[in-house]
């Protein structure tokens, strides 16, 4: 049952998401034909400055899906009552905070941007989003009992409906008006028409969450809440360094529409994120429902061949993503009929810096979804501040002989001098409670193979000597073709492998063996 739940949010989650992307990346690039580049750097800029006020939120979200798992598990319903009644209050004071927050932000934002008079109306297009992100808190608490009880496909289908209404109407809006504002406007409508409704359907399932009375939390139970709350908000404080700085530092040191253009590729990272993200997102409230139910063994297990697919997927998409990025980035943008694309490209130092960045997020994902899922938020609390400083320090510093590159070079830095090796460390001691050898003997072989795989795989595509989609489709075909069936000859005769397929033919196929698929 585990692992058809698993399946079902997976591929639904994939179908969404590929479906928010396309409109996503429809909405971008109509955006870029109407709109002046200044804007496209400021929707970047902007949306990375409301990640920081999103600290406020503390990383609830998070800990009330951790809080869940066993009272879902043992059907306590008083106590997810308790919960949800519980964190609503919490999260309409983080909506006032965020909105706040954002009020008295707004004055200082020419700190941010180099020339403030080349963004018109930049305070009001703030505004705009700062609505739209204080108001997403309104109704979240009661879509958190849909993950936690493994029924995420259901978000994504509202997700789907909703990216598609938006991208029909910001575009033809777009195209008609040119108009910013309107833009916003649909964004915010949409954001909170989403909620609502999801909101409606939770109460449909769960209609004991609809009760008039009033259970409250024991003062243990608000304890342990407010102590994985504290830990969390230090891991979001990492999180937000690490994922928005970037345009911060851009608009700082370099110019606000180099924001605009660093936008275009990170449109391509994060719809190669959002798609493996998917299956992760799904995979947290599996794991969640395994620690409450199973052994530490056959969490183990599960993951095992789950941190051998993240090599395989991220070293795939890395690879794609280096060689690909630029040459596709310029045709797409010669057929909208962009002038002068070569000005939109980046070197390919940077594209390379850009792609290790993803990787090593990327190697950190089963080893930190483990690590949430089960409830380990405590153990590392101090890690993402470290990481923060280190990250935000020598991306200053490797800008002045970097550049660009040099941004991206300080987050891989910080990531490397702390979370790649903190994080497992945390989950082996304190989750599975065994030694960390041969994890970290598998990893240096995974880091290593992916090493040779990127070398391996720029050296062929240097060899070819074409151009338009010629070039993309060779490229591509290589990039498909040699490090998969490299990786695949490699590693066939491991335990993972076996273990991988196994279990994605047991989903697949409904095949329910336990031995074969525990999550």
């Amino acid at each position: 049952m585990r692992g058809e739940k698993l399946f079902k949010n997976t591929v639904i989650g994939v179908l969404s998401q590929s479906m928010a992307t396309l409109t996503g990346a429809v909405t971008h690039f109509v955006f870029l034909k109407f709109m002046l580049q200044e804007y496209l750097g400021a929707k970047g800029l902007f949306s990375n400055i409301l990640d920081f006020l999103s600290l406020a939120e503390l990383g609830m979200g998070l800990v009330l899906v951790y809080s869940m798992y066993q009272p879902i598990a043992d059907k306590n319903e008083r106590k997810l009552i308790a919960l949800t009644q519980f964190y609503r209050k919490a999260y309409h004071l983080i909506a006032a905070m965020v909105f706040c927050s954002g009020l008295c932000l707004m004055p200082f934002l020419s700190f941010f941007i180099d020339n403030m008079e080349k963004v018109p109306h930049a305070q009001m297009i703030f505004f705009l989003y700062l609505v739209s992100s204080a108001s997403s808190y309104l109704w979240v608490y009661k879509q958190s009992i849909l993950n936690a009880d493994q029924k995420i496909y259901i978000t994504h289908l509202y997700s789907l409906i909703f990216s598609v209404f938006q991208c029909v109407l910001q575009v033809v809006f777009l195209i008609t008006t040119h108009n910013f504002f309107i833009f916003l406007i649909i964004q915010t409508v949409m954001v909170v028409s989403k909620n609502i409704m999801l909101t409606r359907r939770a109460s449909k399932l769960y209609p004991f969450l609809n009760t008039k009375e009033k259970i409250r939390l024991t003062r243990e139970e608000k304890k342990g809440i407010y102590k994985n709350v504290f830990a969390m908000f230090n891991h979001r404080v990492g999180a937000v360094v690490l994922g928005s700085t970037d345009n911060l530092l851009i608009s700082k040191f370099i110019g606000i529409i180099y924001c605009g253009f660093y936008s275009n590729f990170k449109m391509i990272v994060n719809l190669m994120n959002s798609l493996i993200n998917q299956f992760f997102n799904a995979m947290l409230s599996s794991v969640g429902n395994m620690s409450a139910m199973e052994s530490k063994e056959t969490v183990y297990k599960t993951f095992k061949y789950l941190h051998f697919l993240s090599f395989w997927l991220y070293t795939f998409c890395t690879i794609g993503f280096i060689e690909l990025a630029n040459p596709l980035l310029m045709k797409i943008l010669m057929i909208m009929g962009v002038e002068d694309v070569q000005e939109y490209g980046f070197t390919f130092p940077t594209i390379l810096m850009i792609g290790l960045n993803f990787y090593v997020v990327g190697i950190r994902k089963v080893p930190l979804t483990f690590k949430e899922a089960m409830g380990l938020l405590w153990f590392d609390r101090y890690k993402p501040i470290v990481e923060a400083v280190i990250n935000v320090v020598v991306s200053v510093a490797a800008i002045q002989s970097m550049g660009i590159a040099g941004i991206f070079f300080g987050t891989i830095f910080s990531m490397v001098a702390t979370s790649l090796w903190v994080e497992p460390l945390v989950l082996f001691k304190h989750g599975f409670k065994r030694s960390m050898s041969q994890f970290w003997g598998r990893n240096f072989i995974y880091f290593f193979v992916s090493g040779a795989m990127i070398a391996l795989t720029h050296f062929v595509d240097m060899q070819l000597h074409l151009t338009g989609w010629g070039e993309i489709i060779v490229k591509l075909a290589v990039c498909i073709a040699l490090p998969n069936g490299l990786i695949a000859l490699c590693f066939c005769r491991t335990k993972e492998f076996a273990q991988l397929f196994q279990a994605i033919n047991a989903i697949v196929f409904k095949k329910h063996d336990h031995k074969a698929i525990e999550a």
